[in-house]
């Protein structure tokens, strides 16, 4: 198993644990309780909380596309994956094991997929880095000018194949799951209030 699939097992056990944990503290705080903790105001604001750290998600997409730059925004994609744990390790917590409806159901699945797909384009752009990393090696090499490396560089990057594949695969299951959280929220908010 090479450095990438070593890195996925322990970032896929540290999920799994972080996972396990959050909803094991959500028992904890339901046990002696006739109301699970996520079906509390407590729960709810959790809930909130998890729902607004995902949604920090967005402001590298948007970042890297309104960059004049060519340059990646490496801090706002170190948010971008942070948030993308902590937000759904929240939902889970908001959650834990109480799943009675179809929505919430379909909302978490969702989001399950997402972020391991996440985790996957992760290990992807970790192979793709390390390709365009040998390039800009060799090209150095070669003479060229660290403006020249840096264009030839990003046209490579745009044009990274597997990276594109994951692209077009990621962004609509996001998409499905932002509808779908949408849907839990609105239904939430219907049938239950603010409370």
């Amino acid at each position: 198993m090479g450095l990438v699939g070593n890195r996925l097992v322990v970032i896929g056990a540290v999920v799994a644990a972080a996972v396990a944990t959050a909803w094991l503290f959500e028992a904890l705080l339901s046990v002696g309780e006739a109301t699970p903790f996520g079906h509390t105001s407590d729960g709810h604001g959790v809930g909130w909380l998890g729902l607004g750290v995902t949604l920090l998600v967005f402001l590298y997409p948007f970042r890297k596309r309104a960059s004049l730059a060519r340059h990646w925004p490496r801090g706002w994609f170190r948010v971008h994956m942070a948030a993308g744990l902590v937000g759904p390790l929240l939902i889970f917590l908001h959650s834990g094991a109480h799943y009675h409806a179809l929505v919430p159901v379909l909302a978490m699945v969702s989001m399950v997929i997402v972020v391991l797909s996440g985790v996957v384009g992760q290990a992807v752009h970790a192979l793709s880095l390390r390709a365009l990393n040998d390039r800009r090696h060799a090209l150095h090499q070669q003479g060229l000018s660290e403006d020249e490396i840096d264009a030839q560089l990003h046209g490579l990057a745009s044009q990274e194949e597997a990276f594109r594949i994951w692209q077009a695969v990621h962004a609509p299951l996001t998409l499905t799951f932002l509808v779908l959280t949408v849907l839990h929220v609105a239904g939430a908010l219907f049938f239950a209030g603010w409370s």
